[in-house]
């Protein structure tokens, strides 16, 4: 009987419902100057404007977030790492929106993707940096030439002259002239204050300076890198371990002996095998991690931190002429009223233990070369004397005669062997 269907049948293609597909829209190529992302203060002014100022240190022309209320900015490059690939996506802030009517309408929104996920943050800088190479001048006695503060500024607009556009010479006068009196001797002359740089007094500044930066905290790769990678001291431990080389050696009678009697030819078919160990003292070395040393004390951790800032800002923001002037003064407890000798005395024991630890790494590694040589030899001498021992074994039974081998077969279980007939009988009690 012919089997009916009572379902609904399947429904056609043509009436299945199509889904609308989506509309993909391609992207323009990318542009050989494609945009920045720059982080600018919230509440600066709208006269903020970016100039060209020559870097304090290098000379070379920077730019620079100038603010008449808020002051001077510099910008920070901030970089994602190389091996992290990343992008980012810039738009328009979305505000809610009324729904189209129309439901095939679409809207188009202005946004770009930045490859490079790199950004430029403003982070405000001291003015006096930027005042500094004026204050030095081009003379070689440095801090002996008294100017008026409106000099110093003037001078610093000839080699900025964006500078000048953006501030008016009061602001300028109100932003530099205190930067000016805190690092130079000051002199009346009649209703006029002259100053000239003074060594001493700007090597306070940068302490100060330098103390304040320790106090917020340095940034994680710096105090990794220049903190606690030069304190981390290595700890060692050198033990004495006893090792046992043991050799195995099969020996064989003589084929000779199987001629006298069965027993003997008997005895003579068995190996016997003597071991002989040979026990050697060794004196192992082995160097923990550096990082599993004893820490510091805190204040030989904070005067390094604060030579790492003060080191930090003489490269970034004074100019090598007048940096190695500086130098020597950071270090004189009279002019920066910084002690650094225990820190130096300190970071010489690390520098003699790493090198006693460098030593010992070395002589380590020699001596598990050599010790793996040796034993290497030994195991190869051992294997050739097993080797040679059976390949005489081997031959003998092949020149064996078949009367011999026969012989060799027979069961001597519960018999004498012939030496005992012609052994010295034990003596009577």
């Amino acid at each position: 009987m012919a089997r009916t269907r009572t379902g609904k049948g399947a429904t056609s293609k043509t009436e299945e419902t199509t889904s609308s597909k989506p509309t993909l829209k391609k992207l323009e190529p990318s542009v050989e100057t494609p945009p920045q992302v720059f982080i600018l203060p919230k509440d600066a002014s709208a006269d903020a404007r970016i100039v060209t100022i020559p870097n304090p240190a290098t000379f070379a022309q920077r730019r620079y977030l100038v603010c008449p209320q808020k002051g001077i900015y510099e910008f920070t490059k901030i970089s994602a790492p190389k091996k992290d690939q990343r992008s980012w996506l810039l738009a328009p802030h979305r505000t809610k929106s009324v729904p189209n009517e129309q439901a095939n309408e679409t809207s188009d929104d202005d946004g770009y993707v930045l490859q490079a996920p790199d950004m430029m943050v403003a982070t405000p800088v001291d003015p006096l940096f930027l005042i500094l190479p004026a204050l030095i001048g081009d003379s070689k006695n440095t801090g002996q030439e008294f100017l008026a503060s409106t000099d110093f500024i003037a001078k610093l607009t000839e080699s900025s002259p964006h500078l000048a556009q953006v501030l008016d010479p009061s602001q300028l006068e109100s932003m530099f002239a205190s930067r000016i009196a805190a690092v130079s001797d000051c002199m009346d002359m009649g209703d006029e204050k002259m100053y000239a740089l003074a060594l001493p007094k700007l090597v306070k500044e940068l302490v100060s300076k330098a103390k304040r930066m320790v106090t917020r905290g340095l940034p994680a790769s710096m105090e990794d890198r220049f903190v606690k990678q030069v304190l981390d001291v290595p700890v060692l431990s050198i033990k004495r371990e006893e090792s046992s080389i043991s050799i195995a050696e099969d020996q064989t009678p003589a084929a000779d002996s199987q001629v006298l009697s069965a027993q003997e030819s008997q005895e003579s078919s068995g190996s016997a095998t003597t071991v002989s160990s040979a026990s050697t003292a060794a004196t192992s070395i082995s160097i923990m991690d550096e990082k599993e040393g004893p820490m510091p004390s805190p204040e030989i951790t904070n005067l390094l931190r604060l030579r790492v800032a003060l080191n930090f800002i003489l490269s970034s923001y004074i100019v090598p002429k007048l940096r190695n002037k500086l130098e020597p003064l950071t270090v004189d407890l009279a002019v920066s009223g910084q002690d650094f000798s225990p820190l130096d005395k300190h970071l010489e024991k690390v520098t003699a233990l790493k090198k006693e630890a460098q030593a010992l790494r070395s002589l380590s590694d020699n001596i598990s070369r050599k010790r793996a040589n040796e034993d290497d030899d030994e195991v190869a001498a051992a294997k050739a004397e097993k080797k040679r021992k059976k390949e005489e074994e081997e031959s003998k039974k092949k020149s064996m005669s078949l009367g011999l081998k026969k012989l060799a077969k027979a069961d001597t279980s519960g018999m004498k062997k012939m030496s005992s007939f012609f052994t010295k009988a034990p003596a009577k009690k």
